[in-house]
Formats: C-alpha cells, structure tokens, sequence
C-alpha cells in the first residue's frame, strides 16, 4: 500500500483545523444563544414573581396567593344548648357561658385545673389529659383572672395553639370557657422521619428561595390534628421579603409532604419585600418630646368632605385643601441620642423592614412638620397615631398591654408591601407595615388603627388571635370606628359617619366598609371575613353609642381577653358581657350591651331588670330548725361582698342586688359548716335554703 506523500498529509491537517474551528464557533454560538434564552427566561420569571408578589395585597380582601396550599377549614357544626355551644362531632362544650363553678385555691391555675377535673365528664378528659396540659399564661386584671391551658400531646403541641381557655372573675368563680382541645388524636409515635432542615429546604424550594434563615424563621414539631387525621407535622414560620408575607408551613415530618403553605399576615389589604431590617441606633439615649404633622384622623373627615374635586389623592401630590387639614401634635417620649431624634419611644418605633427601604426618618431636630407628599409623613402620621393609642389602652383604661414578641414599643414600617395597596399585621414578630397604593395607606388613621387591633386582638390572647367568622376583621374595625368617631366630626346623619377609612376607602380606589351593617348574625354570614367583621364591628359601635366610649373600649378589649383561636361572634359577644359584670357595669348599661348583642343575632342570657332585686333564703340547722344570728354574705363578680345576720327563725335578706350576673352566697358560723352556693340571679330569688355539711 502506497504511503501518503508530506503534502497530502498537510492538506488532510489544514482541513481537519479548519473544521474544528468552524465546529468550536457554531458550540460557541449555540453556547450564546441558550444562555440568552435563560436568562430572558429568568428575567421573565423574577418580573411575573415579581409582580405576582407586589400585587397582592388586601387589608381590603386580596386574592390567593399563587405559593399558597391551603387546608380545607373543618365544618364549623354545632349546638347552642342551654349555656353552651357543642361541638357537633365531639358532643363536648366548645364553650361554656354562665358558668357557676366556685374555686377554693388562691392561685388561679389550680383553680382552673380543679375547675376541668370537676367537669372532666362534660369535657370528656381524663385526669391524665388534664394534667397533660401546658399552663401558657396567665392575666390578672379588673376584669379578673384569665388562665390559658395549651393542650400537649406526648410533649408536642397541638395545632399550635389548642387550648382550654378559663376566665375566673373575683369571687373565684369560674364563669367563662373557651375549649379548643382536640379529641381522640391517634399517632403512632412523636419520631419524625425527616430532619427539621428538611422541611426549612422544603418550604425554600416551593417558594423559590435560597434558603429560609434568619430571626424571622421558626421551626417546631408538632402536632397537627383535623377530624378524621392526625400527622406528625413540623411547622415552619418565614417571614419573607421575596414572596411577600408571613409563612407558615406544615411539613409532613413522616414523608417530608407539603401539607399547608400559607400567608397568615392579617391584612387591613396587603403583602411583603426585601428587608434591610433597620432600626434606629442608640448608643446613649434620652426620651424627648417632639411635635409633628398628622392627619388626625384625616383630611376628609377634618373637613367633612368627601372623596372628589379638589380632596383627591392625586399620587400623593400636595394640594391647598389637605395641606389645610394637617394638625400639629406633640410626639411623646421621642429617643434622642447624639444629636439625633428618632421616632422611638416605650409605645411605638419606626423600623424598616419592608421595601422599599426608605430608612428611619431621623433629623438633628424635634420638630418633624412635614406635607403628605413627603415620605416622612406617614412616619410620622404612624408613630403618633400608634403611640396614643397604646397610652389610652394602658393609661386610660388600665389595661396594660403590650406585643409579647419582643419587649418595647410597637414596631411598625411606615412604607412596606412594595409599595402595594394594603397593609398587614405579621403575628409571627408583632410587626405592622403600610403600603402605599391608591391613597398611601398610613395617610388614614382608620388604617393605622385597624392594623392595630389585629394586633391587640392577638397580644391579648397571647397568640389565639381568632378570624372564625371574621372576628378579627372587626375587632380591627370596631377599633379604628372606636377612635375616628369620638372626634366628633361627623353628624350623626351623615353616612360618612359609619364609613371606615374615609380617606384610603370610600374612593375609586376601593370601597371601603361601614359600622351599621344591616344584616344579623349567623344567618348574614357570607364565609368573607372582611364582609362578615362588619356584622361585629357594628353591634359594638351601637353599644359604644350607648354607654360612651369608656367603658364599650374597656368591656370590649377585657372581654376579648377571655377568647382563644376557635372563638366566634356569638363566643365574643358573650365574653364581652361577661367582662363587664366583673368590670362593675351597671344594670342599665348591661341591658344595653345585652339589647345591642341580641338584636344582632347572638344568644345572649337573659338581660338584667332595670330594679335591683332581691335574693332571700334560710339557713338551717341539721335537724331543719332556723339558724339564728348566722353571718351570711353575698359576694358578685367584681368581689364585692355585703353581709346580712340570719333572723331568729333562720331567716335572710339582701334587697337591691343587681340582677343578671352570678354571685357567690356564703353562710359563718361558730356552730356549723356550710357550703358556699353559686347562683346566676336574672330576677327575684328566694327559698335559697343553707343546710349543714
């Protein structure tokens, strides 16, 4: 075989060269082509997150969030039988109204254990599920003692919050109940299969994110429980920047399932961004006093005008007739530290913690007279609105309440949800953020103080914050109602009267809601909870007509203070007048909250009489003669005690007695021991006879 000469062989090299060339510019091409595919594709993909993330925002109502698995809500199936609303399923009281059991121990979780270990058949607990109970809290206040019990099973939580919640007023009897215990769970073991870094990876990967880290991720195995199902689940809080919102997550810690994602923020509308987390430093501080511009509580109601013509937002522009309504307020107890002022102080804090970043707002001066076209104003316009309304609640009215999150004052982002139309209360730190759509949301006091209550409305169930039938909802707007009308700008005829957000709502932007929703409970339940608040909102608005806003705030707060995550209207409305027996109220302001209560649908007991009444009775010796000369007392809720002497036949008599709450009858004597009665006195009461033990 012939052998190729040199030059053949130079021109098979030049070939095979110029082919790989051409072959390494078409890879390189290819290589360019794909990587601009990916990243328009990325691009695409961050601007429809993006936009998916920066729309949705509702504390007026907001569509589902795209990330969101939700779990199916349980039927809410029961009874109202006598005093008592049962559950359909388990045959057990959900909750207990008018209770009559009297406590003999001083501290008041052993008086709520004695209270379930009495009752345990009615509860359906055994004495190993009572002393399996978790004491999570307990307040002591006007209104009484409330103990909170958190259900634990094989030292796991359960549904993170379920809980046998008792309300003792100061005669030690035990007279309000919340149950939110789960029956008959039925797991194997409390051993999860997967690490908690699983489910922290799990939730990452749906939402799109790197990684979940932070303080404002928590990670517990718990308990999850539903009828029919019982899991092993860990649940995972994120609040995130990028998906907007306040996470929570039930991972299946069996087989590393996605159960539940969901955004729990409480909305007045809105969601979330990235978060720079800033607050204002303070290496040597003073309180101060400053004064600043606010809209109080805003430009139309100052004005009494409504949205159109010259009081129009106008994106924020500045116009003659709502720089006229700005009043100038002091801002109490302002930090000042270096030269420099900033909006810190024991009852609110500016932070920022949600886009977009605007920073802290802090100048080298007192005085902080800014227009709503500046960014500083709904700095401003928060702190101020925030901070008195926190003094009124502790100061005021006494009721000395706080964010159990974190220790100091409310902390609140002025500018947060990128800029979207709503705002939101994040339950997971305790933390409010205002966006800035339509009308900037912390322009409004109603907005701002709505936020607020959601935010009360949790801090004082020390995390069993309620939205069964949009108890929340209303509570945010009977708060934010509450504060707007007792200015007094609005005649009572005008509609703007029962309107909420006058300034952010009631405008093209969105509609707003009312406090004289016309339909009655449970029948006008609409399954919306923002629709729904308002049959809340509106019964207390009336009562807060009627005896003054006083003492409709403080009944209305100390009574929510009774309630737990599976309260619903018909629960509060009656934890409220519970509230105000232990709170002294008289019969006539008593017949007006029980009027306003029932004409809205709840069932309420009976009403007291306008009179005082009388209770009368005997007390007897073992062989049935009158006991003369016995001491006896009658003791109400608020602890109030009076003292009769029995006659020479036995005899007794307290005239007067206001009717419609519970008391405690007690008899002394050297000679005998008697048991102490318990009676819920709705009119004249006699035969109440006392006989030896």
């Amino acid at each position: 075989m012939a052998k190729p000469s040199r030059s053949g062989i130079g021109r098979i090299m030049n070939e095979v060269i110029r082919s790989f060339r051409r072959l390494c510019r078409f890879v390189l091409l290819l290589a360019i082509v794909v990587f601009v595919i990916v990243a328009i594709g990325n691009f695409a993909d961050r601007a429809d997150a993006q936009n998916r993330f920066t729309t949705l925002a509702d504390h007026k109502p907001r569509p589902s969030e795209p990330y969101e698995i939700k779990i199916a809500p349980e039927p809410d199936i029961y009874v109202l039988s006598g005093n008592m609303r049962l559950s359909a399923v388990s045959g057990h009281p959900l909750a207990v109204y008018q209770e009559t059991f009297l406590a003999r121990d001083a501290d008041p979780e052993i008086q709520a254990r004695q209270y379930l270990l009495a009752k345990s058949e009615m509860y359906g607990l055994t004495t190993d599920e009572i002393a399996g109970l978790r004491l999570h809290f307990v307040r002591k206040s006007e209104a009484g003692t409330v103990v909170r019990l958190r259900q634990m099973w094989k030292g796991l939580p359960v549904n993170k919050n379920a809980e046998i919640t008792i309300h003792i007023n100061k005669a030690n009897v035990v007279d309000f109940v919340m149950n939110g215990y789960r029956y008959g769970i039925k797991l194997s073991d409390a051993v999860p299969a997967i690490a908690a870094e699983t489910a922290l990876l799990k939730l990452a990967d749906h939402l799109g994110v790197r990684s979940l880290t932070g303080d404002d991720t928590k990670t517990e195995l718990m308990v999850l429980s539903q009828v029919g199902e019982d899991r092993l689940v860990y649940r995972v809080n994120y609040a995130s920047d990028a998906p907007v919102g306040d996470w929570e997550a039930f991972v299946d810690a069996k087989t590393g399932t996605l159960i539940k994602v969901e955004d729990i923020a409480y909305y007045n509308e809105g969601k979330r961004q990235k978060s720079l987390r800033k607050r204002a430093p303070r290496p040597f501080s003073i309180m101060a006093s400053g004064t600043g511009n606010v809209f109080d509580p805003d430009p139309l109601t100052t004005a009494v005008a409504v949205y159109g013509g010259s009081y129009v937002d106008g994106s924020d522009a500045n116009a003659a007739v709502l720089t006229a309504q700005l009043k100038s307020r002091t801002l109490n107890d302002i930090t000042l530290s270096a030269g420099t002022y900033s909006l810190t102080g024991p009852y609110a804090e500016i932070r920022d913690f949600e886009a977009p970043n605007k920073g802290l707002f802090t100048q080298a001066s007192s005085t902080f007279n800014f227009d709503r076209n500046a960014d500083a104003f709904e700095a401003v316009n928060c702190y101020y609105h925030i901070d008195a309304s926190m003094r009124y609640l502790n100061s005021t009215l006494g009721l000395s309440i706080m964010p159990y999150q974190y220790v100091g004052g409310v902390r609140v982002d002025p500018s947060g949800l990128n800029g979207a139309d709503n705002s939101h209360y994040l339950s997971g730190s305790g933390q409010l953020a205002f966006g800035e759509g339509g009308v900037d949301d912390a322009e409004d006091a109603d907005v701002i103080i709505h936020e607020l209550g959601h935010g009360l409305h949790d801090w004082f169930t020390v995390g069993g914050i309620s939205q069964v039938n949009g108890l929340s909802e209303g509570t945010g707007d009977y708060w934010a109602g509450s504060y707007s009308r007792a200015l007094g700008y609005w005649p009572t005829g005008n509609a703007a009267y029962n309107w909420t957000f006058n300034w952010d709502g009631h405008n093209p932007f969105w509609g707003g809601r009312i406090l004289n929703y016309g339909v009655v409970y449970p029948g006008g339940l609409t399954g919306a909870i923002h629709t729904d608040g308002q049959i809340w909102a509106t019964a207390n608005m009336k009562i807060w007509n009627d005896i003054g806003a006083l003492k409709s705030d403080k009944a209305f707060w100390s009574g929510l203070d009774l309630t737990n995550s599976t309260t619903n209207q018909n629960d509060a409305a009656n934890a409220v007048y519970t509230a105000s027996a232990t709170l002294g109220y008289t019969a006539l302001e008593r017949i007006a909250m029980n009027t306003r209560y029932a004409a809205a649908g709840y069932t309420m007991p009976a009403p007291p009489t306008a009179a005082g009444v009388s209770i009368s009775g005997r007390v007897l010796t073992n062989d049935g003669h009158g006991l003369r000369n016995a001491s006896v007392s009658i003791t109400n809720a608020t602890g109030n005690v009076v003292y009769s002497r029995s006659s020479s036949l036995g005899y007794f008599r307290f005239d007067e007695i206001d009717s419609g709450q519970t008391y405690v009858i007690s008899v002394a004597s050297k000679r005998f021991t008697f048991a102490p009665r318990v009676v819920n006195v709705t009119g004249d009461l006699s035969d109440v006879e006392f006989m030896p033990q």
